[in-house]
């Protein structure tokens, strides 16, 4: 291998370096083909450049992903215990009347409302192994004392609290996933755990069915109030785990499983993904050496060169010894030593503001940074009108056109839906919210600048969905209580099960555009609290207004308000397209203002006994 040119010494006249000109062919090489990064995509730690770090995901997937699926599934099977209770007896042994059902979710959405801030905030004080399970204790207590309700109005004051508990898991999970992956690796992480979650809607039905069968009657409770004990029951041993073996965040774990090379790693990997220009892992020909175990694990570049030249220069040249003694081909007598290893620690200026940062979220500083970005409001404006593309399924909309659909009221008994019927047939929306899910989240991690791909989707299955439906209504399918009306109707609400892939990727989206401008952590934690809290606070009226259960079977007012959001969805998303497109420009014009005032220094290098690291 040509050996590079020495670094001429004090006095000698510097020799221009030749760069090689770049060729077609080499760029081609660098980037891999569509079914090459396809296949590695799906091997463990397949973007990982070391070792070490395929070693670390591994332990973080199986400890994070576990745990925070596992609880959202549980959460997932708790909301859908209402509406599986609601037509499977529940209604009838309350004495609910109108929009009573609605009322109730509004309540929960209250609840949840006021606690997304609060609860996001509390993972900097309170450590997420201690927080995440007692908040999970306290609502499986919740959901058991549901069991007991003699009224709809004890449920409306338990829901609300327990929509407290529970709203520390949806936001509180992106935030964790956001702290420990990187920008490629993210999305299907994302896209797992909101699965996980749609799972739980999924199951609760089969759940409840198999209940009502085996356990109606038993003790003298009904089959409805032993979902939510045996719902309540199931969440404490996954509460346990959590406090035992939850690794926390990069910066402040005592997970035994990860060695400290490990947890230096973690660190320095979401250090390098907030800089400018560096997203992911490092490159394969720029990596670090841990001296104490052989193993390479991330690129390293000097402190002076890198704080010359800026982080993007630095990561993008190779870090390679030079001998200045040796002339030839030879082997350097000397051994080279070991670059230093990097400093984890902000500059002096940076380290003061972002102390004042972190320790006050609502101090002057803070807010003037939060609502001078755009990430702020235009992040949680998308959420919104999202969230509400989400209304069939949220509402359970299938189970009450099913309950209430003419068929189910006549007089001949065959025509009648089951309760089986009422809790199986709705599972094949949270069934295609799955791979919708999955498929998005994949993709999108193999092209991450794409993830506003789903938004234009929204925006098409948004007005398709509602349009089928309405025409069901209007007989454009036979009679609306026909088979081919039903079929129609069925399909449709399948088909808008797809819209939950904007969970995932919409929060992916959100955690890699403050990552990649450099946002903090305090930063992610309240923008992404603001996009589930604005979220809630339309849905809380939002689903009275347009989806009440006396609205049944065919919420006419409903179909016309998800045509407006999904054209809306599609809008916003093009607008902030434009906007992160914008920022990110910004950006890249400041750097190169800060590396052309700092040229003097780039050509600094570091001489220690006769080797110099460029």
């Amino acid at each position: 291998m040509a050996k590079p040119p020495p670094i001429p010494h004090d006095g000698e006249a510097k020799q221009p370096e030749a760069t090689p000109p770049s060729t077609p062919s080499s760029a081609s090489a660098a980037q891999p083909g569509f079914t090459t990064r396809l296949r590695t995509y799906f091997r463990p730690g397949s973007t990982s450049s070391s070792p070490l770090e395929a070693r670390l995901l591994l332990k973080i997937d199986f400890f994070i992903l576990t745990f925070c699926c596992l609880s959202y599934f549980l959460n997932y099977l708790d909301r859908t215990a209402l509406s599986n209770a609601y037509v499977s007896g529940m209604k009838e042994s309350l004495s609910f009347r109108g929009s009573q059902l609605n009322q109730i979710n509004t309540c929960f959405t209250i609840g949840y409302v006021l606690g997304q801030v609060p609860s996001n905030l509390s993972l900097h004080y309170i450590a997420p192994r201690i927080f995440f399970p007692s908040m999970m204790v306290l609502w499986a207590g919740l959901t058991m004392v549901t069991a007991a309700a003699k009224s709809p109005g004890q449920i409306m004051a338990i829901r609300f609290f327990q929509g407290i508990a529970e709203s520390t898991t949806f936001v509180g999970t992106h935030y964790i996933l956001g702290s420990w992956y990187t920008e490629k690796e993210l999305g299907k992480r994302s896209g797992v755990f909101t699965a996980s979650g749609l799972a739980g809607t999924m199951i609760g039905g089969f759940v409840q069915s198999g209940i009502h069968a085996s356990m109606d009657g038993l003790h003298g409770l009904a089959g409805w109030r032993w979902l939510f004990i045996v719902d309540g029951i199931i969440t404490l041993p996954v509460a346990i785990y959590g406090f035992l073996l939850f690794p926390d965040t990069p910066k402040t774990t005592r997970a035994p499983y990860l060695s400290s090379q490990e947890r230096e790693l973690a660190i320095r990997r979401m250090e390098e993904k907030g800089e400018p220009g560096v997203s992911g892992p490092c490159n394969d020909d720029t990596t670090l050496v841990d001296t104490s175990t052989g193993e390479s694990s991330c690129c390293w570049s000097p402190p002076s060169t890198a704080a010359a030249t800026g982080p993007a220069e630095a990561s993008s040249s190779p870090t390679k010894p030079l001998d200045n003694n040796n002339d030839d081909n030879k082997p350097t007598s000397q051994p080279r030593p070991a670059p230093p290893p990097p400093s984890t620690e902000p500059r002096p200026q940076q380290q003061q503001q972002q102390q004042q940062l972190t320790t006050h979220p609502f101090s002057l500083v803070f807010l003037r940074s939060l609502f001078s970005s755009y990430h702020f409001p235009s992040f949680i404006l998308l959420w919104i009108l999202a969230g509400e593309t989400e209304s069939f399924s949220s509402n359970a909309l299938l189970s009450l056109y099913l309950k209430s659909h003419p068929a189910s009221s006549s007089s001949s008994p065959e025509k009648k839906y089951t309760i089986s019927q009422l809790n199986t047939y709705p599972t094949g929306v949270p069934a295609v919210g799955i791979l919708s899910t999955l498929f998005f989240a994949f993709f999108t991690d193999l092209y991450p600048r794409h993830r506003s791909i789903v938004g234009y989707f929204i925006g098409v299955i948004g007005v398709l969905t509602p349009s089928l439906i309405l025409a069901a209504q209007a007989g454009r399918f036979g009679p609306p209580a026909g088979n081919h009306a039903t079929a129609v109707v069925m399909a449709a609400y399948y088909l808008a099960g797809s819209v939950y892939a904007c969970q995932a990727t919409f929060f992916a989206w959100a955690n890699d555009a403050m990552t990649r401008d450099g946002k903090e952590a305090v930063f992610r934690a309240v923008v992404l609290a603001g996009m589930n809290l604005g979220s809630n606070a339309v849905n809380a009226w939002w689903s009275i207004v347009f989806y009440g259960a006396g609205m049944a079977p065919w919420f006419e007012r409903g179909m016309w308000a998800m045509v407006g959001t999904s054209v809306a969805v599609g809008g916003w998303t093009a607008c902030l397209e434009v906007m992160e497109r914008r920022a990110w420009a910004r950006k890249k014009r400041e750097g190169g203002r800060e590396r052309g005032g700092d040229a003097s220094a780039a050509g600094q290098v570091i001489r220690e006994k006769g080797t110099a690291y460029i």
